[in-house]
């Protein structure tokens, strides 16, 4: 199955963020949405970095404080992990698992489309089990 069809069935969103954006407006959308990660891109064509709550609170942790001024640019994570919406759900799991990510931002011939979540896959999972299940019940029982 590919991501593709996840995203199709899925309430997926892209938050995005500027890499000269103030890591002061980042935090205050990560808690307006209530969600732990952004994408900074500077075009929404092409993926510059992501921030995540995780970037802020090790920047915490090296510098005890965030000076005025300091950029996403300064805290996100450069090097960035991206599946395709034509690549498998299987992919983006293993991908997961192998970096030891919680999101990864697919990409449609390059640009960014969706922020998928370790939750936004899980999600999706128990929702087909749960569709299967049913499918089962109801051919056990005679209905279908």
């Amino acid at each position: 199955m590919t991501i593709k069809k996840l995203l199709k069935d899925s309430n997926v969103s892209l938050r995005t963020i500027a890499q000269t954006a103030q890591i002061a407006q980042a935090i205050t959308l990560l808690a307006a949405d209530d969600t732990s990660t952004l994408l900074v891109t500077n075009d929404n064509q092409t993926i510059n970095g992501i921030l995540s709550s995780s970037d802020i609170v090790k920047y915490l942790d090296d510098n005890k404080k965030v000076p005025d001024g300091l950029l996403v640019l300064d805290v996100m994570t450069k090097d960035v992990i991206t599946c395709e919406v034509t690549d498998t759900v299987q992919r983006l799991e293993l991908l997961m698992t192998q970096n030891n990510v919680r999101h990864i931002p697919i990409t449609d011939a390059g640009a960014p489309v969706a922020l998928i979540s370790v939750i936004d896959v899980t999600r999706y999972r128990l929702s087909l089990a749960e569709g299967e299940m049913s499918q089962m019940r109801d051919f056990v029982s005679g209905g279908g």
